[in-house]
């Protein structure tokens, strides 16, 4: 008998508390399986820290596997979840995939930074959500101050020691505050900029910071002291785009910087709008025990859902806080049910709240009392401490701090890339870069060797890809399954280049040619399969040769051709045509495409064709089989096919095109291929 099992998907404060808590609850015959995208958790209330360089990027994260005893941590990406089946599947950083059947499920993915909030944001602002944000912002800091420091034009190195802070909640608060620590502290380090304090602005679309303070007294101290810092705080304000010169306010403003940082706004995690499950503002509607609505083995905590409170019979913020005190209850409940006991309504009272503004300032609310100033800076470390997971962490941070303390700020500005490793692969002959049904995680441009490309590893290639060929990209086109749906081998030494599918994608949005071109080669592909099909049914279809159905004899174009012969060629001529020498042997081709890019540059119109015509073309043998011609045709830019005598001369012998093919091999009486429509579709009877 399988063992019983518990799913926990999210490794962020809710999903970790509830593991720890159902280690201690539930007995050892009970399996508990988190699953996280990584490897380690943050403590994000101290990310702030990270940017001002008063705490090492690793003293805030700890490793998952550090944190659980007996449960099962992996780290991986959830691809699907089968609610009706009780299955999870998810598939790992290197493609590796599986799935686990389940008798609870608990989701606590919490949600992701919306950088689709105003234009401009997704491509100039920095979020503050991961360990990797706070690092590269903090690197970004420098960079700034390195390179307004060897800027001669004023105007530019004004704007390099401008930073915006966009919203003047906790994080931005914490955030700013941070930063004007550090460059005010650093400013001697820079002798060339002295007098040229870096200027950084707060954006409030509110009346006051921090509006989840009840004290409007706590809210105008935090104003107060940023300010005096040097912070320009602008209450009421809004940002409107953000682009390359800086960020625009809605009243038409520009406030040029060149670093912006973004601590407004958030969406549901995506995985949630997947499962069918009631939601309210994108979040999962939950009972008072928080179980999800809809569900009776399905569960939630944190940011991902509308958790009711019963203490206040109000919905909890999404807050740390009341993640991990959800997670307390949440554990308790699954132990009830195991038992078959009634479970019990989330009730918890806040216990208060803490900002830090940097330069040993802070303010909170503890049970009802108002602090501020350096007091409540000193309780505000104290109790972040306290909740830091694991004594080496706490030991690590205490020494941070205190070395700050007595030290000035590290400004080593981390260099992050590899020396020539990043964006580039590299396969053996007979190496697969991927194969079919893996998830597709790159696109590849070759840049030197070549590959073949498998529909069917067991069958011949579908075609073989060169230098300058690009591949992997399959699976990134919309209603694409996100796993590649062919196979590619390396047949010599391949050098590539890699460009991540989530960059890709954004370069393929804004890329109509490139979509195009996705476009295009997903036809094809899906033009290949059919085409298999029919052969698959028809297997006389292969049977029949290229010089049954070709045109011939072909019509050509001479490469000693003018510019003006050939447009007056393609003037209600076909489509595209071979190019031959003076012996009629096959030298380039000349279509469309080729025609208007030579027309674009406004040439002299005496320009020979071979100036602007396609070499080395792809071409088919007259004895070939019409199915390796419709193959030809799929793959390659062309709307003319030369075909060449079988004598190995080279010579020209006939033409084919897609719409000839059709008429003429598909459509032969002994391949009764298509359906009535198809052939009403191209304009030939029965």
């Amino acid at each position: 008998m399988s063992k019983r099992r518990v799913i926990i998907i999210g490794g962020g404060f809710g999903g970790v508390t509830l593991a720890q808590h159902l280690e201690r609850k539930l007995s050892s015959e009970i399996e508990i399986v988190l699953i996280s995208s990584e490897n380690h958790f943050v403590f994000t209330p101290m990310l702030a820290e990270v940017v001002g360089r008063s705490l090492s990027p690793l003293h805030v994260v700890v490793a998952g596997r550090q944190m659980v005893r007996r449960a099962t941590w992996l780290t991986a990406e959830v691809a699907d979840i089968d609610l009706q089946g009780n299955r999870v599947s998810y598939v790992g950083a290197g493609g590796e995939g599986g799935s686990l059947t389940y008798d609870h499920l608990v989701l606590a993915c919490g949600s992701v930074v919306n950088l689709n909030l105003m234009p401009g944001l997704a491509a100039y602002a920095y979020p503050l959500k991961t360990l990797g944000d706070a690092v590269y912002l903090s690197n970004d800091l420098i960079a700034r101050l390195e390179q307004a420091a060897v800027e001669t034009d004023p105007a530019r190195r004004k704007r390099l020691l401008n930073v915006v802070v966009i919203g003047g909640g906790f994080s931005g608060v914490e955030v700013a505050g941070a930063m004007a620590e550090l460059v005010s502290e650093v400013g001697r380090y820079y002798p060339t900029l002295r007098g040229e304090q870096p200027h950084i602005t707060v954006l409030q679309h509110r009346d006051r910071l921090i509006p989840e303070l009840q004290a409007l007294s706590l809210s105008k101290f935090a104003c107060d002291k940023l300010q005096k810092a040097g912070v320009d705080v602008r209450l009421n304000t809004g940002a409107q785009e953000i682009t390359a010169a800086g960020v625009r306010l809605k009243s038409g403003e520009l406030l040029e910087a060149a670093t912006v940082v973004s601590t407004a706004g958030t969406s549901p995690n995506p995985l949630i709008q997947l499962l069918s499950l009631p939601l309210e503002h994108g979040r999962l509607v939950t009972a008072p025990d928080m179980r999800v609505t809809g569900a009776t083995n399905v569960w939630a905590v944190g940011d991902c859902a509308i958790i009711p409170n019963a203490f206040d019979e109000k919905p909890s913020p999404p807050t740390a806080q009341f993640a991990m005190r959800q997670a307390k209850q949440l554990a308790a409940n699954l132990a009830r049910t195991f038992k078959g006991q009634p479970t019990r309504p989330f009730s918890f009272r806040v216990l208060g709240m803490l900002a830090s503004l940097g330069n040993r300032k802070a303010v909170g609310e503890i049970l009802g009392i108002r602090l501020s100033g350096l007091v409540a800076w000193v309780l505000w470390r104290g109790i972040y401490l306290s909740k830091l997971p694991s004594l080496a962490r706490k030991l690590e941070v205490v020494v941070d701090w205190t070395w700050t303390a007595l030290f000035p700020p590290d400004i080593v500005q981390l260099q992050t890339s590899r020396t020539g490793g990043v964006g580039l692969a590299h396969y053996g002959p007979g190496e697969f870069v991927f194969h079919k049904g893996e998830p597709a995680s790159n696109f590849f441009t070759i840049e030197s060797g070549t590959a073949s490309v498998y529909l069917d590893e067991v069958a011949p290639p579908v075609t073989q890809l060169k230098p300058g060929d690009h591949f992997g990209a399959d699976a990134f086109l919309p209603g694409g399954q996100s796993a590649h749906v062919v196979s590619v081998k390396a047949e010599t030494p391949l050098d590539l280049l890699t460009i991540r599918r989530d960059d890709f994608e954004r370069l393929a949005q804004f890329d109509t040619e490139l979509r195009k071109e996705l476009q295009r080669a997903s036809a094809a592909l899906k033009g290949y399969r059919t085409l298999m099909a029919m052969v698959k049914d028809n297997p006389l279809l292969s049977s029949v040769e290229v010089a049954q159905v070709m045109t011939s004899p072909a019509q050509t174009l001479s490469a000693n051709s003018s510019l003006v012969e050939a447009m007056e060629r393609f003037d209600g001529g076909q489509p595209g045509y071979p190019v031959t020498d003076q012996s009629g042997a096959l030298q380039g081709y000349c279509g469309g495409e080729e025609l208007y890019e030579a027309i674009r540059g406004l040439p002299p119109l005496d320009t020979r064709v071979s100036d602007f015509m396609r070499p080395n073309p792809p071409a088919i043998l007259e004895s070939q089989s019409v199915t390796d011609a419709v193959i030809m045709l799929l793959l390659e830019r062309m709307e003319v096919l030369p075909v060449v005598s079988a004598d190995g001369s080279g010579r020209v012998v006939g033409t084919l095109s897609s719409i000839l093919i059709f008429k003429k091999a598909l459509l032969m009486p002994q391949f009764p291929v298509l359906t009535r429509a198809h052939r009403e579709l191209i304009g030939v009877g029965e």
